[in-house]
């Protein structure tokens, strides 16, 4: 993905991803209301209804289209395996410390990325994300099919992320996502100083 003054020219990988994400935003709520009662249901919204979840993959999915080239496929692939890596593993007795502020910390981080649209070199993004993934999967546990139903849903929400960071770059401008990105890590604060439950009575 080219800048352009201060838009983002799409390039033919984003072109190809965005008709896709468009399709699979209209059908995503007509299948979850179908599946929702099983555990590839439970799965699948589980990363739209967690909003911790949904923002963490969307900065993902962000970040992906910022880079543009082969990171627009390659980081979400790596998310989504983490994740399923992490609560494989969680389920074996492996235990992450820290997960829930490991969690908050990786919305703080992937938000950052996208608001400074820092560009590394492809490893490096792929293993942030990766790594970023784990504290998302790490949090749950379930069989098979839900597995099955949170790898698909997580892959919705990253593409998802993918196909706004082109249409925002070529709609609004570069700032649009890079204010997207803000966000995301304003919440990952609110999230480590437990501001949302001291708000709570």
């Amino acid at each position: 993905m080219a800048v352009i003054g201060k838009r983002l020219v799409p390039g033919p990988s984003v072109a190809l991803v965005l008709p896709a994400v468009l399709l699979l935003l209209a059908a995503s709520p007509a299948l979850a209301r179908v599946t929702a009662t099983g555990p590839f249901g439970t799965g699948l919204t589980e990363p739209v209804w967690v909003l911790a979840h949904l923002l963490g993959l969307l900065a993902t999915g962000l970040w992906a289209g910022q880079s543009g080239g082969p990171a627009v496929w390659q980081l979400p692939a790596a998310a989504v395996t983490a994740l399923l890596a992490a609560g494989i593993a969680a389920q074996f007795g492996v235990r992450l410390a820290y997960a829930g502020q490991g969690l908050a910390v990786s919305l703080i981080v992937m938000g950052a990325l996208v608001a400074m649209n820092l560009r590394v070199p492809l490893v490096v993004s792929v293993l942030v994300a990766a790594v970023a993934a784990v504290f998302h999967g790490y949090m749950h546990m379930g069989g098979p099919l839900f597995w099955a139903g949170f790898a698909s849903g997580s892959l919705l929400v990253l593409a998802a992320g993918v196909g706004l960071a082109g249409m925002l770059g070529m709609a609004v401008s570069a700032r649009a996502v890079q204010f997207c990105g803000g966000a995301v890590a304003v919440f990952g604060i609110l999230e480590l100083t437990d501001a949302f439950g001291r708000l709570l009575p």
